[in-house]
């Protein structure tokens, strides 16, 4: 488990690089577990093994998603607060990631849930598609954590997060496919008053946008 966990954070390090990178060329046309470069866009790269064919899958199990921050913005955010009572503790932190986390798992189940023909199973057999999802390099603009302080805060984004994306054979193990896309949150042309709701609402239509184009690819593969 704890070397899955250091491995997916090491591929997901990577990911980071190469999302970021200004020229399209940057980005390697095998990956380093054998997966071949499919798309490679500004913010969207994606790749698949050579010769796997999704329409043999027919059932899917969708993975607890994990949730990463940007390093050091929890330091880089604080350093912007003139009051103590503003600034975001640990405790914060853990509590935003599990929340991302739960309407992440939630948003993505409900969503191939709308297409009766998706079976989705909690064990594996022969057939399964494994979806492990997570999310990382992320950072939100406005927290809404509790603080005595009544202050009101405006931004033109929520924020920033990068999907990070593995489909694997249930039952052998071996990876499919790899997704990494990076949405800025809450793209507004205008500054809003961002709080827990409003950080909640853009946050589930950017998860929904994901969960929806991999639904549509799923279902295009199995001829639907």
């Amino acid at each position: 488990m704890i070397r899955n966990t250091l491995k997916m954070f090491a591929l997901a390090a990577t990911a980071i690089l190469v999302v970021g990178c200004q020229s399209t060329t940057d980005a390697p046309q095998v990956s380093q577990d054998g997966l071949q470069l499919k798309v490679n866009k500004r913010s969207t790269v994606a790749y698949k093994k050579e010769g796997v064919n999704f329409a043999e899958y027919n059932k899917i199990q969708i993975m607890p998603s994990q949730v990463a921050f940007k390093k050091k913005w929890k330091r880089d955010y604080n350093r912007s607060q003139s009051s103590l009572s503003t600034r975001i503790k640990d405790e914060d932190v853990l509590s935003i990631k599990a929340g991302v986390a739960k309407l992440f798992d939630e948003v993505f189940k409900e969503e191939f849930a709308k297409n009766n023909e998706n079976v989705l199973v909690d064990t594996v057999s022969s057939g399964t598609l494994l979806i492990k999802p997570a999310i990382i390099n992320l950072e939100v603009n406005a927290p809404d954590i509790k603080s005595s302080a009544n202050v009101r805060t405006y931004v033109n984004e929520a924020g920033q997060a990068t999907l990070f994306l593995e489909l694997y054979d249930g039952i052998s193990g071996e990876i499919l496919a790899r997704i990494i896309d990076t949405e800025i949150v809450g793209d507004n042309s205008y500054s809003t008053w961002a709080n827990r709701v409003t950080n909640t609402a853009d946050a589930k239509r950017t998860i929904r946008k994901w969960a929806k184009a991999l639904r549509t690819k799923y279902e295009q593969a199995q001829g639907r």
